[in-house]
């Protein structure tokens, strides 16, 4: 009697070792596809937002505050090319820069040594450009979707406010942590664009403009 007991709790552990990582294995499958079913809906829903808007002209230039689809990509994106301008010589500089969307104010915080020539021209020039794209080139596909670039134009200003760019300087090292090099030291200046107007381009090349009035947030300098 004890033999059979004995059997059938052997019988019942290894029949559980083995249904266990199947069942784990379906598990974590199927959220996957949940997961990517939401991921597609979303998309999904944010082109035809962006349809609707091309195909509705009177609703351009849009008005504060930026489009939802905006914020979301900006959201889920960290690289963009800053283009200043170097008055002098008449002529641009481009530079690939790490950035961070703050939502709530409608900034864009960035980082840059003092010893730059991005930042010798940004303290006699705010005018700046900055392009930010989600193409897949970094985070994955479930991060980026290789649908939108936005072009936007506004002005940068290096964030005097201690207390403040300490606040900034936190938000971007927590959204780019493996680039502290580029964020935190004695030299590295944050900087703050106050974005007034962007183009909003989809993989169809239908694009929608945004524009705003607002000046240039006077925390900043």
């Amino acid at each position: 009697m004890a033999k059979q007991q004995n059997q059938l709790l052997t019988s019942v552990v290894t029949a559980s070792l083995f249904c266990l990582p199947i069942f784990y294995i379906t598990r974590r499958q199927r959220r996957r596809q949940q997961e990517r079913l939401v991921f597609e809906q979303e998309r999904a829903a944010e082109r035809q937002y962006l349809t609707d808007l091309v195909l509705s002209p009177r609703s351009q230039p849009l008005k504060p505050p930026l489009p939802p689809v905006v914020k979301k990509v900006l959201s889920r994106c960290r690289l963009a090319y800053l283009s200043t301008v170097d008055s002098e010589i008449h002529s641009s500089h481009l530079s690939l820069m790490r950035f961070t969307y703050l939502p709530e104010e409608e900034l864009i915080i960035m980082s840059t040594n003092r010893m730059t020539k991005k930042y010798d021209m940004i303290s006699r020039q705010k005018g700046v450009a900055l392009l930010i794209h989600d193409f897949a080139d970094e985070g994955g596909a479930d991060r980026l979707t290789g649908e939108f670039s936005i072009t936007m134009n506004g002005t940068c200003s290096v964030v005097g406010d201690v207390v403040l760019a300490d606040r900034y300087r936190q938000a971007h090292l927590k959204n780019n942590p493996d680039y502290p090099q580029f964020i935190v030291g004695q030299h590295i200046a944050i900087l703050a664009v106050c974005v007034t107007s962007a183009r909003i381009c989809n993989i169809n090349d239908e694009v929608i403009k945004w524009t705003s009035s607002r000046n240039i947030d006077p925390s900043v300098k």
